[in-house]
């Protein structure tokens, strides 16, 4: 029996452009910016509601602008 040349065993990537490769892409993605939101660690649901909050106030803010035109 022949020895690899490159060990170890081999790696399956996606095909460039696919679906899959674009989730995993953007799920990177999320888990970058939630890293440098200081919330990297922290669990999913606490994220959501960090989220629901932001929202809440993002829309308060506008309807708040709105009513002083």
């Amino acid at each position: 029996m022949k020895k690899a040349r490159k060990g170890g065993r081999r790696q399956h990537l996606a095909k460039v452009g696919t679906r899959d490769e674009a989730r995993q892409e953007q799920h990177l993605e999320r888990d970058a910016i939630a890293d440098t939101m200081g919330m990297g660690g922290a669990a999913p649901w606490v994220k959501w509601i960090a989220l629901f909050i932001g929202a809440i106030v993002l829309i308060g803010a506008v309807v708040t602008l709105i009513a002083l035109d």
